[in-house]
Parts: structure tokens; C-alpha cells; sequence
């Protein structure tokens, strides 16, 4: 197997051609010589992660943010795109291409919340990022951040408290905050996201909407779950990287 057949049956439910024109989705680091015979998943391909896959031997990393993703003026030795390519090791990277798809991120992290029924379309329409949820019953924002933080297993859950309740959820994984009016207009009561602005939990306090930041890395790294469920039938050795982590502590 190679890396082109994984990147197209990656492509099949998680089209490249879709990612936004900023991002850099797809083969970032490709080594032709190499059969894949092992595959490692990790949310951010972090000098560690690029370390462990050479030192495991594998074939090819596969990740959620792109390894490459300013342009590279410079090669130095503790870039993980050249840790990866002295090692022999591919990568491919599947950002906002996954975002977007029909069945991708934004979708399992609705899923995997299990916190109400799917409602039909997206936050944003234009560009179909964000799903909603109708929950059974009205809850309290607080209430709402408590069964998000379980089931991310955040360390710590961000939030505003406005006295409404909260009915219809609005999900956009990564960083989504800025769609919290959008949201707003599809009849959304809160919106669960992650790297939430100061003057945004004021914005939407004044009107009386709740954003819970769970975090970028806890709404996103769900996403080696999904592969490793994804991938399993179709690669012999997939595995989730030890070194896949939040790299970012809490001091209370």
C-alpha cells in the first residue's frame, strides 16, 4: 500500500479539493520508497509526535493540523516536517477538508456529545461548517458545560452564564466563536467551540447567549478516534501516538 492509495481513500469520504484556500490539507511530507505497513494518528504532528513515529519505525502519520502550514523559509533539524522526511516517514494532513465534510468533524463531535437529536444543515450555510442540536429538554448553561466537560474529558470548560436556558446547540469544532451571531440567527440558545475571545463572552453575554469553550485540542482530537475506527479495515497497524496530547497545563 501506498501513501497515494491512503490519501485516496481518505479523499473518498473527506474530499482534499474542499479544504478552505488558506489551509494546506493533503500530502505534506511523502517518501515514494516506503510501503505503509504501519499508520500513526495524532491531532498536531508536534517535534515529539515526528520523534516517535521515527523511533516506532512507522510509514505514516496521519494528523488533523497541517505540518506545514506557513511557508518554510529555513529546513532545521527540530522542524518535525524534517524530522519526518530525514526519517523516512509520509504525512498527511486532513484539516478544514475534514472540517467540512458531509460525516466528518463537526458531525462526530455532535455524536460523540450525545447530548440531543441532530438537526438538518449547518451554522454556516455558505460554507457548511457547524451542526446543530435540539436537546429534550431546556438546561442551564452550566449544566450543559458540566456534561461537555465529561465527555471530552476537558481539564477545564470556559463559559459564559446569561440567564436564559439553553434548548438548541450550536457545535463548531477548533476555533468557531466568531460564528456565535450566525448562530444566533439559526435560533441557537449556545455554541460549543474552543479558543473563545474575551470580547466575544462579552458580546454574547450582552445578548443573552452562552459560548462554552471546551478547548481547540478536546474539540478536535476526537478525530484519531474517528480515523482509528476509519482506518482499521483498511490498514493492518493503526494506532493512536503516545505522544498525542495537550501540550497545555492549567495552574488554578
Amino acid at each position: 500500500m501506498t501513501v497515494k492509495e491512503v490519501y485516496n481513500y481518505i479523499d473518498s469520504f473527506a474530499p482534499f479539493c474542499a479544504q478552505e484556500r488558506w489551509d494546506n490539507s493533503g500530502i505534506l511530507v511523502e517518501n515514494n520508497s516506503t510501503e505503509i505497513k504501519s499508520i500513526m494518528l495524532c491531532l498536531d504532528i508536534t517535534k515529539e509526535i515526528a520523534y516517535e513515529a521515527v523511533r516506532k519505525n512507522v510509514s505514516l502519520v496521519i494528523s488533523h493540523h497541517p505540518v506545514i502550514f506557513s511557508p518554510l523559509k529555513t529546513l532545521t533539524s527540530g522542524n518535525p516536517a524534517v524530522i519526518l522526511s530525514a526519517g523516512g516517514v509520509s504525512a498527511i494532513c486532513m484539516h478544514t477538508s475534514f472540517d467540512l465534510a458531509k460525516d466528518g468533524l463537526n458531525d462526530f463531535l455532535a455524536k460523540k456529545l450525545s447530548i440531543g437529536k441532530a438537526a438538518d444543515g449547518s451554522i454556516d450555510d455558505e460554507t457548511g461548517l457547524g451542526r446543530i442540536i435540539e436537546l429534550s429538554e431546556e438546561i442551564s448553561a452550566k449544566e450543559l458545560a458540566e456534561i461537555i466537560k465529561e465527555k471530552l474529558c476537558c481539564k477545564a470548560v470556559r463559559l459564559n452564564l446569561p440567564e436564559t436556558q439553553i434548548k438548541r446547540v450550536g457545535v463548531i469544532s477548533g476555533s468557531g466563536a466568531e460564528y456565535y451571531p450566525v448562530a444566533i440567527k439559526k435560533g441557537c440558545d449556545a455554541l460549543i467551540t474552543g479558543d473563545v475571545k474575551h470580547n466575544q463572552f462579552i458580546d454574547a453575554q450582552n445578548d443573552g447567549f452562552s459560548i462554552i469553550d471546551a478547548g481547540h485540542y478536546y474539540t478536535e482530537n476526537i478525530i484519531t478516534e474517528y480515523l482509528l475506527e476509519k482506518l482499521r479495515g483498511f490498514a493492518d497497524d493503526v494506532f493512536i501516538a503516545e505522544s498525542n496530547r495537550d501540550i497545555t497545563e492549567i495552574i488554578y
